[in-house]
């Protein structure tokens, strides 16, 4: 079966508690197992960054739903491409609250989000690329 990666930024329409990463965590994992999707959130100073990566008809339906979440805005796809593997082939949905300046790579991940938001490049990769990189070594 072939599998895309989608990587979405957005902003939170309010601060988020760990409380209210950790239950979006929880209901991803749940909706996300019987899909066979895949990935990874990332959060910082009320933005959101994630990586999906499944099925590509899938991914499609699936951001359509995240897009009318109303625990955010200005969604915007930065990466959307067939990969050969996984990045996160473990996790139904990890999540990473970079507010807590206690994640591993957090510097590197923290200038992937700055380079997202203003549509900066890292080097002469997109953020999304920088962070697919980030984690397949």
């Amino acid at each position: 079966m072939s599998i895309n990666q989608l990587v979405y930024i957005s902003q939170a329409v309010r601060k988020m508690s760990p409380a209210d990463l950790s239950d979006i965590q929880d209901k991803a994992k749940t909706n996300n197992a019987p899909l066979d999707v895949t990935g990874s959130l990332f959060y910082n100073g009320g933005w959101f960054l994630q990586v999906l990566e499944g099925p590509e008809s899938t991914l499609d339906q699936l951001y359509r739903k995240i897009e009318h979440d109303p625990r955010h805005k200005n969604s915007r796809i930065l990466y959307n491409e067939p990969a050969k593997f996984r990045t996160f082939p473990r996790w139904s949905m990890s999540m990473t609250n970079l507010n807590d300046r206690q994640a591993d790579k957090y510097d590197e991940l923290v200038e992937v989000l700055e380079a997202a938001q203003s549509n900066r490049r890292i080097g002469a990769v997109s953020p999304a690329v920088a962070l697919l990189k980030l984690f397949a070594s």
